[in-house]
């Protein structure tokens, strides 16, 4: 049994609809994370599951039990938020022990939870001191004790990361996803970041303006988006998505260019947007001309950013140092690499799309 169904969760407010009949079951010990651009109804569909939200239809259970019309208290689940929320004025230790008083929980029972958390975490030489003297990391890491004390079926994460600058936040992955196989509860992950959702995630739940795009493995959405949203949100740097039309086996992109069309498409004609991620570019003798606009290195690989049949498009490559600013590179969209979407609804083409 799923330890959290979602089953047609919907969140209205008057006419308005921020979330539109999300279906999700996530079993213990699954990290599923919520992803999506601002105002997709990903935070407000996780304030649902924690009872911070009324869900205006639907069902939610968790652990088997129906929890739909329960108290946030009455739900087991534990939440780590953006801003942390620790109390200014109480020691850590008293963060963390502070809603085990409040439910009456004995004094050596939450002193051993707390003692055990922060072992965990790395943070029992700060027991003793107060948020103020903390640093962003540290704070995040008494964030995530405080839940864990608690022993609930499940983890709510709200954007518990974007707070902190870059290195700390790729640190602090690695430590939740740690945390995460350690204790083995299903925990509910929400970023508008998607190198966070791929590095994090057992699957991604991609939203946008109140519905699901797409559920799956971080590769299954990134190797397969099931529309042109998805394909352009999923990875860094972004798909290249240009527009074409499908004519006589050919995709033609304008200025005269035109690639060929995989032989599945057949005798269709069609407007069509063409995905193809920057890492699927080739430089070759015989492809398309590419003009350089801006060049970022990167260290071990080269970013160009230019256009090509008067279309943006990206290609990632290895280190060269050898492309000039106003060049102009051959490059191949080889077919293996192609993504096809129908241009008016975005969906993927193609049979088992």
């Amino acid at each position: 049994m799923a330890e959290v169904s979602l089953r047609k969760l919907r969140k209205t407010y008057g006419t308005v609809v921020a979330v539109e009949g999300v279906d999700l079951e996530i079993a213990q010990g699954e990290l599923v994370v919520l992803l999506g651009p601002s105002g997709c109804g990903k935070s407000t569909t996780l304030r649902m599951v924690a009872g911070l939200e009324s869900i205006s239809s639907g069902q939610l259970l968790i652990g088997g039990r129906d929890v739909t019309a329960l108290e946030p208290k009455d739900r087991d689940i534990a939440m780590v938020f953006q801003n942390y929320a620790l109390y200014p004025h109480k020691t850590i230790r008293a963060n963390m022990s502070f809603g085990l008083k409040m439910r009456g929980t004995e004094a050596n029972e939450f002193t051993r939870r707390v003692d055990d958390a922060a072992r965990m975490l790395d943070i029992t030489h700060l027991l003793d001191r107060k948020p103020g003297q903390l640093s962003g990391g540290q704070m995040q890491r008494v964030a995530l004790g405080r839940a864990l004390v608690r022993h609930p079926a499940v983890f709510l994460l709200d954007e518990p990361l974007s707070n902190l600058d870059a290195k700390l936040r790729a640190r602090m992955r690695e430590e939740i996803a740690l945390l995460q196989r350690r204790i083995g509860k299903a925990m509910i992950y929400v970023t508008h970041d998607q190198v966070e959702a791929m590095t994090l995630a057992d699957r991604i739940v991609i939203m946008r303006d109140g519905h699901v795009q797409q559920i799956g493995s971080p590769l299954e959405v990134y190797d397969r988006p099931a529309n042109a949203f998805v394909a352009g949100f999923i990875g860094s740097p972004e798909m290249n998505l240009l527009e074409g039309e499908l004519s006589g086996g050919k995709l033609a992109l304008g200025g005269g260019v035109s690639i060929g069309a995989p032989a599945w498409l057949g005798a269709q004609q069609r407007p069509v947007t063409i995905g193809i991620r920057p890492e699927g570019l080739a430089i070759s003798e015989s492809g398309q001309p590419l003009s350089v606009r801006a060049i970022e290195q990167l260290g071990s690989q080269t970013l160009l950013i230019g256009e090509l049949a008067g279309q943006r498009m990206r290609l990632m490559t290895g280190r060269r140092d050898d492309i000039a600013l106003g060049s102009t590179v051959p490059v191949a969209l080889p077919e293996a690499a192609l993504h096809l979407f129908d241009r008016t609804s975005g969906e993927r083409l193609g049979a088992g799309a």
